[in-house]
């Protein structure tokens, strides 16, 4: 497969230089508030000098971005600081396509009105084997509108649309669309008997249980908080505090700012617990820091920044690769985790550590559920006991970004971008994530991937038949996965119950591969895609498990003591 690595930046690059500013005497007649940057960077002479000074915004004024009032200018303090626009519009002054393709629901409809309701996620069936469950959407979320249908999802039904037609509209300020129904209990979580309009029938409850989860759907406040959440002196946000107040704090969805530079255009990381994933010394070890500079493993820039009175870092991206702009959130452990111990059944870091560094992050960039099994393991730690079999578990999550860095597709130089926005007549691409079910014909099938002439020539049907064959596959073999597991299940709960007596040998082993095959349901069947980030990773992953567990159970049987 030939890819062209730098078509997210060419789109970037096309996008800024078409339409926004190009030289400093259009940004005076185009602004009648501008301010003499070269007084802002009196101050701001460091980190923000650099990146305005270097990138394709070097001819904004920092007015277009800023409130900037007079008071601040002739003596800056911090109760005069200005105010920052984080809304879609701002940038859309300059970046007028780009921000009509986010604010477009077309492909949002489109999938209603096809009227097949797509796995989503699972949840796991605790009353019955222990197996996953498909809980079925009809319906995308908007991007553009993201923190407002978490407020409301996950509020239990504490924050409610004024409109309820507004659940169809992409894109209104979470307050203009939102009322708080029950103010008085501040910032509080009190359970009530109001259901929440939820996506998620087996999340109702709280807001997200720790406020730092918001900053993957807003980044209004990044300014607000020290890096990795820190409680720290003068910072007006620290990782722990209530969901509340936080959620008080914003109004805007899912930034432009996530992912993209404003004093600079280049595309970045501002997601704290990525970038130590990507920098720290305990990390050195693994796939991103041991490939970092090859196809699909990009080299960051980390920038300190601001002047507030306490640590902020962003980190800019060598090379535009939206599999770490996307993959901000789209992550399994994008935030610390709890580890405990083997030996002693202690957490291995503090509980209330928010600022937690080093191996307490968990995003390890393992590509597959076996990698990350064989790291936490093999540093004798584990994230719990499953209650029905008293196995040592490691914990699961959607890890997207995870999975297709790690695969074939992503050492390609293959990114998000390239699958979920399609490619526009003039070359660009729109900047509208959705399915690639909607749009094979200018995503899978296009030139530069599997199209003609310089790939495998396939037709938009060509396209959608592989997908689904990749899907059915999965399916049969999350089938194998669950009959297998319930076996070893089975045995395991007989032998914690006492039924049973395994010999040490036998019984650790069948407990390893369950621990393990926990971890790779809970790892790919929260893969929205069914198998293809990647195809060929999931099928040997599944097969290994699957094999594991007959020969661990088989073996544990044939010793069993009466």
């Amino acid at each position: 497969m030939k890819i062209k690595g730098q078509l997210w930046l060419a789109v970037l690059s096309l996008a800024i230089s078409q339409v926004c500013f190009a030289a400093a005497g259009e940004t005076a007649s185009a602004n009648d508030k501008n301010v003499d940057k070269n007084q802002c960077f009196g101050c701001h002479s460091t980190a923000i000098k650099t990146l305005a000074m270097r990138g394709k915004h070097q001819n904004v004024n920092c007015a277009a971005c800023h409130d900037i009032s007079p008071t601040h200018a002739k003596a800056p303090s911090r109760d005069n600081r200005p105010t920052t626009h984080f809304e879609y519009a701002a940038c859309g002054q300059c970046h007028t396509e780009q921000h009509k393709d986010i604010m477009d629901p077309k492909y949002h409809y489109q999938w209603a009105l096809r009227n097949t309701p797509p796995s989503y996620v699972q949840f796991r069936d605790l009353t019955g084997d222990n197996s996953f469950r498909d809980v079925q959407f009809r319906l995308p979320r908007f991007h553009s509108s993201i923190v407002t249908d978490l407020a409301n999802v996950r509020s239990d039904g504490r924050y409610q649309y004024k409109s309820y037609k507004d659940l169809s509209k992409p894109g209104a300020p979470m307050w203009e669309a939102l009322t708080d129904t029950r103010p008085e209990e501040g910032d509080a979580i009190k359970p009530s008997k109001t259901l929440s309009l939820t996506w998620r029938p087996h999340k109702g409850r709280e807001v997200m249980g720790r406020s730092d989860c918001l900053k993957c759907k807003t980044n209004d406040n990044l300014m607000d908080y020290a890096y990795l959440g820190a409680r720290t002196q003068g910072a007006p946000l620290a990782f722990d505090d209530p969901d509340h107040k936080v959620l008080k704090t914003v109004t805007n969805s899912f930034n432009c700012i996530t992912c993209h530079d404003p004093h600079s255009a280049e595309p970045r990381i501002v997601f704290d617990h990525l970038i130590e994933a990507m920098t720290h010394p305990d990390f050195k070890d693994y796939n991103y820091q041991k490939n970092a500079g090859k196809t699909g493993y990009p080299k960051i820039e980390v920038i300190e920044m601001g002047v507030r009175g306490y640590p902020r870092k962003i980190a800019i991206l060598e090379k535009a690769n939206s599999n770490y702009m996307c993959g901000q959130c789209h992550q399994g452990h994008n935030r610390s985790e709890t580890f405990i111990q083997d030996k002693d059944g202690q957490l291995a870091f503090p509980k209330n550590a928010i600022d937690r560094t080093g191996w307490a992050v968990g995003t390890l960039f393992a590509a597959n559920p076996i990698e990350r099994w064989n790291i936490v393991r093999g540093k004798g730690l584990n994230n719990g006991t499953d209650s029905a079999t008293g196995v040592k578990t490691v914990s699961y999550d959607h890890y997207h970004m995870e999975t297709v860095v790690g695969s074939k597709h992503g050492q390609a130089g293959v990114g998000c971008a390239d699958c979920h926005y399609a490619k526009k007549q003039d070359g660009t691409l729109e900047h509208q994530p959705s399915l690639p079910t909607l749009k094979y014909k200018n995503t899978c099938a296009r030139s530069d991937c599997h199209g003609n002439p310089n790939g495998d020539n396939w037709s938009e049907g060509q396209a959608a038949y592989m997908v689904a064959t990749i899907q059915q596959r999965y399916r049969i073999h999350k089938e194998r996965l669950e009959k297998f597991g319930k076996q070893a299940m089975d045995l395991l709960v007989k032998a914690k119950n006492g039924e049973v007596t395994i010999p040490k040998e036998q019984y650790e082993k069948l407990k390893d591969a369950y621990g393990l095959y926990l971890h790779t349901v809970g790892w790919y069947f929260s893969d929205y895609s069914k198998g293809v980030h990647d195809p060929s990773g999931f099928e040997d992953t599944s097969s290994y498990v699957v094999k594991n567990l007959r020969s661990s159970t088989e073996a544990a049987k044939n010793s069993l003591k009466k």
